[in-house]
């Protein structure tokens, strides 16, 4: 029993972490979680409506949003995101409400404050870059949707500044093209259509000309753009060419210094430990030669107060026998007993 209540909570944890199921979406979209519901979303170009994609007419535009948190925005399973979500839609929903009007797809939310934002100092305002999906054969233009819109911010307090967005711009292409339809034009420099039946052009991921070139690497920015830069190890020199990194640095542009910290420490410590060897050889032979002048003192001194005392001195010579210090002079009249003394007659045998 214990057993199938875990497994039922593990299943409706997991139902409630991912809330796009396998049949969440029909016709040929795709399911996007939010953070308590999910939203059904075509290819670009195309809008979700009546469980079908069907192929739309684009406007764009970039909408300026008062909401009060602007964390975690950038994350569209967050509870400030799908609230800012859900305020956009109804927004657009309740402007276009007599239009032939087909879905608002969100393409970017940037959190810095436009300028010339018109709210109320403290608030925090977010430019939410759309996409405004209608009918393909709608009679609308951009001059109506954007009026349209701005009937509609007057009764919103919390939108404001609406500008329509330039469709080269929106979809990537250059000037001066065909912009009506992404898939038609041509991609800025630099740009490129991920897939075949994406109408968006993307910075490209990698450009062909940063692989050729020796220990380079290409980086995707946080925006999607991408950066040639060198390998890590590696640095530009004044002929843009990557050359490895001089003794001691390491990482992106050579700003990773720790290897010559390292050596540094390395270097004063071993100066450190050989001037502890040295000090401590030094003073273990002045302890052994204080300790051979102390023995050889203690030594005189035993053999001076054994002469005072019993008239006898330490061998130096190595002999086993004590030598005797006489102190009888000369002409004292002690001689030996065995000598020839003068003037007695030796015997005649």
């Amino acid at each position: 029993m214990q057993a199938f209540v875990h497994l039922t909570l593990f299943a409706l944890l997991f139902v409630i972490s991912d809330l796009c199921q396998v049949d969440s979406c029909d016709g040929g979209s795709y399911c996007v979680n939010l953070n308590s519901t999910h939203v059904c979303l075509c290819i670009d170009g195309f809008y979700y409506n009546s469980s079908i994609c069907k192929k739309g007419k684009v406007f764009p535009g970039i909408i300026q949003v008062k909401t009060p948190d602007t964390n975690h925005l950038d994350n569209k399973t967050s509870i400030n995101y799908e609230k800012l979500y859900k305020e956009v839609i109804k927004f657009f929903e309740g402007a276009f409400k007599n239009l032939d009007y087909g879905q608002t797809v969100i393409q970017q939310v940037s959190t810095s404050a436009p300028a010339g934002s018109q709210m109320y100092a403290g608030d925090n305002v977010v430019s939410v870059t759309v996409a405004n999906l209608f009918a393909e054969d709608t009679k609308e233009n951009e001059m109506t949707i954007a009026a349209a819109i701005r009937n509609a911010i007057s009764n919103s307090p919390n939108i404001a500044n609406y500008a329509n967005q330039d469709q080269c711009e929106f979809y990537g292409c250059k000037k001066g093209g065909n912009c009506s339809n992404g898939f038609h034009c041509e991609c800025q420099d630099g740009y490129e259509r991920p897939e075949p039946y994406t109408a968006i052009c993307r910075p490209l991921r990698c450009p062909s000309a940063c692989t050729s070139k020796p220990n380079t690497q290409c980086l995707t920015k946080e925006d999607g753009s991408s950066d040639c830069v060198c390998q890590a190890g590696y640095k530009k020199d004044d002929h843009e060419k990557c050359q490895a990194c001089p003794f001691g640095y390491n990482g992106v542009n050579c700003k990773d210094n720790f290897q010559l910290i390292l050596t540094i420490l390395g270097t004063v410590a071993g100066v450190l430990i050989l001037g502890m060897v040295i000090a401590l050889i030094l003073m273990r032979s002045k302890k052994t030669k204080d300790s051979e002048e102390q023995h050889l003192i203690e030594n005189d001194f035993q053999n001076l107060k054994l002469q005072q005392t019993t008239g006898f001195s330490s061998p130096a010579d190595g002999s086993i026998f004590p030598k005797i210090a006489t102190s009888f002079p000369r002409d004292s009249g002690m001689h030996n007993p065995y000598a020839n003394p003068r003037g007695m007659p030796r015997p005649d045998y």
